[in-house]
């Protein structure tokens, strides 16, 4: 069936109204410098961007732009949020109509700049511009960026925002699982964003009590529709209507937008109408909607996608003759659109659908197998780009760039800490030409005794300050590695649970058998985590033959290797060392596991080890990328910026390398690596063999 109209149509007409989008707009600074006071959107502005919004709907991409850029010259001493909406107009339509995600990122970048001196002022708008940031990321598929971008938005706004205002952030999240097909996980955050809206009813602002609740409510409508709860999604339509119907009372002078919205519900009804076998019901919503939309400076596309829901009804009818009228129609429009988005492209992939039924209920079968291809050519080639979005875990995604606000708020708290220390050294080195004076016979002791107590109290403040920042940064290392433990046990409980049964035998029990082993090798790191002030020196060494280690680890991680069509070789002597086994057992798999994630498919990575009578020598060889030069000096750092994705987009986590040195000094040997960018990297470990 047709896909319904979404949420992007409200954009359309919304970016002229309010300081919100449907992507959760960001709203507006001007260039000019930051004012004592907030000054609301001028009347002439909205009036410019109205008439602009209007000639995009109809599909006059060009013209609008051209009338955009005449009115703002013609404007004297435009305000803060007059050149903020001709900013984000400009970013949208770069983002979302005619693509130039250069060009939408220049716009942006100017958002910034004009909220840079007056953020405290525009605090809904800054929020909504860091919004904005992680659309244009999303664009280009930069899904970390993304989030921390969306994440940075949202703790902004919980800070500094009531509930009304935040409203369309939790619906840009649920957006975000609409986009990715996940309309289930989608309800809670629209349904939450209609709760959050109502705080909002009757404070006089346009978007929140007009704009934005039809928005929501259509959006969760769609959601239901998508997942074939079509009494629901009625029901939530019709709901939509009345509200609009409502509204058309209490703002009179927003008779344009409401009609062009209630066109959109007619359309989105009559479709759902359609697939519940209700056609003649269905007919007449989306005539009204097409008769609505298709005026001049309506929205165009809608009325596009409502005519090929009512050529589905007829064919179905067999009424070809009154399908064919609007299959020519809509040949006519597609093929003469200024601006052909990703909205005209899908218009076009349905009417090439409904053309192959067309020709098919005509008997025309050759026709409607060319349709027929062109339909599955154009629908895989925008599915294919729609792929890569699926896959990203919104809610790891989310939560990844909660934990890296929380190290960047740690990282801020050191450089706060290093103050305070060089501040101490600073009071010591006064302490002690205090001292050096008074021994040459000073003659106002007391007062210099005055001073150093004095200097000594605010040494202890000092240094209380240091124990509270230490101790912070500890309780949310607890707090991470407390959070881990419950679903790393979870899994060890479900294995023990799965190896009770004596019906698992073979591979399938040995490889719960690693399962369980990794998980518990896991489990001591999280308590190692917990236990982070615990000297490594204490290591509970063991003799253990490091053959085995290494056998062991390729086995484990062989799966992953085959996942890549590669292959790990392995050549090693009997050695027995005095070592810790688990700690040995995490460096060589993490060094494997690098060696397999940042190699391409179908190379080999190879595991080596020798003997001298002084020491054991562990290399691990791979053909991947290389580490480049610039970034050598980092990859044993914590928290490293040096970090990087893996040939398939495998995620780096930065911390691996830092802990293996770690471990390695402990055992009293060595690591280092010799690395040719593009050629590959062998990473060597030497352990002392006591004697």
């Amino acid at each position: 069936m047709q896909k319904s109209s979404g949420p992007s149509l409200f954009y359309r007409k919304i970016i002229v109204y309010s300081c919100f989008s449907i992507g959760l707009l960001c709203v507006f600074a001007g260039c000019s410098k930051s004012s004592d006071a907030y000054k609301p959107l001028s009347q002439k502005t909205s009036e410019i961007l109205d008439k602009s919004s209007n000639l995009l709907n109809s599909g006059q991409f060009k013209k609008s732009l051209v009338y955009l850029d005449s009115a703002y010259q013609e404007m004297e001493a435009p305000n803060t949020l007059d050149l903020w909406e001709k900013y984000n107009f400009l970013s949208r339509i770069y983002l979302n109509y005619d693509v130039d995600l250069d060009k939408s990122r220049q716009y942006l970048d100017s958002m910034f700049m004009v909220l840079e001196e007056s953020r405290q002022l525009y605090k809904k708008e800054y929020a909504q511009t860091k919004f904005l940031e992680g659309d244009l990321y999303k664009a280009r598929k930069q899904f970390n960026n993304a989030f921390e971008s969306y994440f940075e938005g949202r703790q902004f706004a919980t800070q500094n925002l009531s509930n009304c205002l935040i409203s369309n952030l939790t619906y840009q999240m649920g957006l975000f699982r609409y986009q990715q097909n996940q309309f289930e996980e989608s309800l809670p955050y629209f349904r939450q964003a209609i709760r959050e809206n109502e705080d909002c009813w009757g404070n006089g602002m346009l978007d929140q009590n007009l704009y934005f609740p039809q928005m929501y409510r259509n959006t969760l409508a769609l959601s239901f529709e998508k997942m074939d709860m079509l009494d629901s999604a009625e029901l939530h339509y019709r709901q939509g209507i009345d509200f609009l119907e409502k509204a058309a009372q209490t703002f009179p002078a927003e008779k344009a937008f409401i009609d062009l919205a209630k066109g959109v519900y007619f359309g989105n009804l009559g479709g759902v109408l359609a697939k519940m076998g209700r056609d003649k019901e269905a007919e007449k919503f989306l005539k009204r909607s097409i008769a609505i939309n298709s005026r001049p400076e309506f929205d165009k596309k809608d009325a596009q996608t409502a005519k090929i829901k009512l050529v589905e009804l007829l064919i179905r009818q067999k009424r070809l003759n009154e399908a064919w009228t609007y299959i020519e129609q809509l040949e006519d429009e597609l093929e003469n659109a200024e601006v052909k988005n990703r909205s005209h492209i899908v218009n076009l992939i349905h009417l090439n659908r409904v053309k192959e039924a067309y020709f098919e209920k005509q008997g025309v079968t050759e026709k409607a197998y060319q349709h027929l291809q062109i339909y599955y050519h154009l629908r895989d080639s925008i599915d294919e780009v729609d792929e890569e979005l699926r896959l990203v875990d919104m809610e790891e995604s989310y939560e990844n760039a909660a934990q890296q606000y929380q190290l960047s708020i740690i990282n801020r708290d050191n450089q706060i800490k290093n103050i305070y220390l060089g501040t101490a050294a600073g009071f010591t080195v006064l302490l002690v030409i205090f001292l050096v004076l008074a021994h040459k016979g000073l003659k106002r002791s007391q007062h210099i005794n005055k001073v150093i107590s004095q200097q000594n109290i605010e040494l202890q403040e000092t240094l209380g300050a240091l124990e509270q920042s230490q101790a912070e940064n500890t309780r949310i290392m607890y707090m991470v590695a407390h959070d881990l433990r419950n679903p790393i046990s979870s899994m060890v409980m479900m294995t023990d649970i799965l190896l009770s049964d004596e019906q698992i035998k073979g591979d399938s029990r040995v490889l719960l058998e690693h399962i369980k082993t990794s998980c518990n090798n896991s489990l001591n790191l999280v308590s190692e985590m917990m236990q982070s002030n615990k000297n490594l020196a204490t290591l509970n060494r063991e003799p253990v033959e490091l053959d085995r280690i290494l056998h062991y680890c390729v086995e484990l991680l062989q799966h992953k290797a085959q996942e890549k069509n590669q292959k790990i070789l392995i050549e090693t002597v009997p050695v027995t060392a005095l070592v810790s086994r688990e700690k040995l057992w995490r460096v060589i798999s993490n060094l494997i596991a690098n060696a397999i994630k940042f190699s391409p498919k179908g190379k080999s990575i190879r595991v080596n080890m020798r003997k001298t009578p002084e020491k054991v020598i562990i290399s691990i060889k791979d053909e991947g990328i290389g580490i480049p030069e610039e970034i050598k000096s980092k990859v044993f750092e914590w928290y490293t910026e040096g970090k990087r994705s893996g040939t398939e987009g495998e995620k780096p986590f930065g911390m691996g390398l830092a802990i293996s040195r770690q471990i390695i000094s402990a055992h009293g040997g060595n690591i280092w690596f010799e690395s040719e960018e593009n050629k590959g990297t062998t990473f060597y470990i030497e352990i002392p063999l006591q004697k």
